[in-house]
């Protein structure tokens, strides 16, 4: 499981100052470049931390995650740290993805500016996609579920769709890393590596323990 809250540029002094309003525990907080051509980023990986409030979603999100049960993000601690440091004016990106969870694929991102958030792409077992001042859409790929309950009724008994469910949840796969790679690349004006391989460099970079 991925948990990273990324900003633009060397943001050591800020997330230092704002975190505590955010979170209690520990972090880590690394500066880096993934690639020679990216722009320099920072990220916050939350090690051990709980979030000191809930964090605010519009209405529409709201009841979104009320009808489909499915949570936007796997903990409120990335999107209140977001919330609280993009109301500095530092706009940041929070991102959480599982691509190799025994339920299925899924992956997150949403923006963040001014204390809010103004972009959300989910792809779980729901999926969904939101721009503030737009309704409700959905990233390319609809929901595992929703999908496999379509297609199944479609070819009822065909022996030929025996491989139906690792082909919706293969697709799916690619739709989380698709929400996942665009995002990084706004981030980086770059192409990203691969999720594992930034992992690896997140991982291995030399950084900061932070306690709130």
């Amino acid at each position: 499981m991925i948990e990273w809250l990324l900003l633009p540029g060397n943001q050591v002094e800020a997330v230092r100052s704002l975190l505590g309003r955010a979170w209690r525990g520990t972090a880590k907080l690394v500066v880096l470049r993934p690639t020679e051509r990216s722009r320099e980023i920072s990220v916050v990986i939350p090690t051990q931390v709980a979030a000191l409030r809930e964090p605010r979603w519009p209405d529409v999100l709201g009841d979104w995650v009320d009808i489909y049960e499915e949570p936007l993000f796997p903990r409120a601690a990335l999107p209140v740290a977001a919330e609280v440091i993009s109301e500095s004016g530092e706009d940041c990106l929070a991102l959480h993805a599982d691509l190799g969870a025994p339920a299925g694929a899924r992956g997150g991102i949403a923006w963040y500016d001014k204390g809010g958030v103004v972009e959300l792409e989910l792809v779980a077992s729901a999926a969904v996609a939101w721009r503030k001042g737009q309704p409700l859409s959905r990233p390319s790929a609809g929901g595992a579920r929703a999908q496999l309950a379509s297609l199944s009724r479609r070819n009822a008994g065909n022996d030929r769709d025996a491989g139906l469910y690792e082909r919706v949840e293969s697709g799916l796969a690619a739709t989380a890393e698709a929400v996942l790679g665009r995002a990084l690349l706004r981030l980086l004006s770059d192409d990203p590596p691969p999720l594992n391989e930034l992992a690896a460099q997140v991982m291995a970079a030399p950084g900061w323990k932070l306690t709130v």
